[in-house]
């Protein structure tokens, strides 16, 4: 029994050892991910999901190094007005299509937050606050889970169908593509520039799960007659991100070389970053079961599915509309 937990054991590691060694893409990490979780099961699940979270986090930071200031301020501000109509959108379309669908009120709320502004991270902050059930929390970030691992794939298959340029592909991913870790997978599939405009575009839209929140507890609170308590945590490593980027921009980071790699030293940052954010899609692959399918029910996924497809073809259309 412990021989067969080791062998288990080793092939995770000689995956993240092929993610290294630049083999695994971010898709086929997440497949390989979920192929080991559904052939083998995760003996050591709890381990992954939780270092899923850690490396995502340090790796969004990290490829900060690749972006200076100037190129992370234009960014932010062509992307601001697209990310706040999407937000405002999937809010709105995603709660009537729940009550149309007859979905349960907790949990469209949850998917059309997942949905609006960063997928699994969004319905963690915001189940409590609307004092959400835990299955409902699980169905919703299953949904969520699949969506994302579907739009990985499709996402740079239809840019390159459509001959989206790499400007227009980041700012689609960023406002189509439910959680960070696909979206900055999906990006790096495409190109670098696409990945620094996916990367803070995203960012940018993950911190208005804060108002998000905030609004949904003032709105409990009158409902309830309670008084409001939500407790919103700041995205930190957002912050770290843009330190990353200030530090790229005032350091001659871009300009020294290091010896062993052949890098400059933000080369070498942003090459662990990307490595770490694809080590992370093999984690959360690996965290999948054969129980979080069974969890699954058709009304909230037909929510989730007619939500996504209106936002993803929807903010295409506004990007062609505004580039041409």
């Amino acid at each position: 029994m412990k021989v067969f937990l080791n062998f288990k054991v080793a092939i995770l590691f000689v995956l993240i050892v092929l993610v290294f060694l630049q083999y695994l893409s971010a898709g086929l990490a997440l497949l390989a991910g979920l192929i080991f979780a559904l052939t083998f099961g995760n003996p050591i699940r709890e381990y992954t999901q939780k270092w899923a979270g850690v490396l995502l986090k340090a790796s969004v930071i990290g490829l900060g190094f690749g972006l200076n200031l100037q190129t992370l301020w234009v960014t932010t501000q062509q992307g601001l007005g697209l990310t706040i109509s999407t937000i405002a959108f999937a809010m709105i379309v995603g709660l009537l299509l729940g009550k149309v669908l007859g979905v349960e009120t907790k949990l469209s709320q949850l998917i059309s937050t997942g949905t609006a502004i960063c997928g699994g991270s969004a319905i963690a902050a915001m189940a409590p606050t609307i004092r959400a059930k835990q299955e409902q929390t699980v169905v919703a970030i299953s949904i969520v889970f699949i969506l994302n691992g579907i739009a990985l794939y499709v996402y740079p298959w239809l840019g390159h169908m459509m001959h989206l340029t790499q400007q227009q592909f980041g700012l689609w991913a960023a406002l189509g593509i439910h959680d960070t870790s696909s979206v900055v997978g999906a990006a790096s599939e495409y190109g670098q520039e696409a990945l620094s405009i996916a990367t803070t575009t995203k960012l940018a839209r993950a911190l208005w799960i804060i108002p998000l929140v905030l609004l949904a507890s003032w709105h409990m609170a009158r409902k309830t007659h309670e008084e409001s308590h939500a407790k919103v945590k700041l995205p930190v490593f957002i912050l770290f991100f843009i330190l990353a980027s200030a530090a790229t921009t005032f350091l001659p980071l871009d300009s020294t070389q290091l010896p062993l790699t052949g890098k400059s030293i933000a080369g070498s940052l942003v090459f662990l970053a990307k490595a770490g954010l694809i080590t992370s899609l093999l984690f959360m692959g690996a965290g999948f079961t054969r129980a979080t399918i069974k969890t699954l029910s058709p009304k909230p996924m037909m929510q989730a599915v007619i939500l996504w497809l209106s936002i993803s073809t929807g903010s295409i259309l506004a990007i062609l509309h505004l580039s041409s």
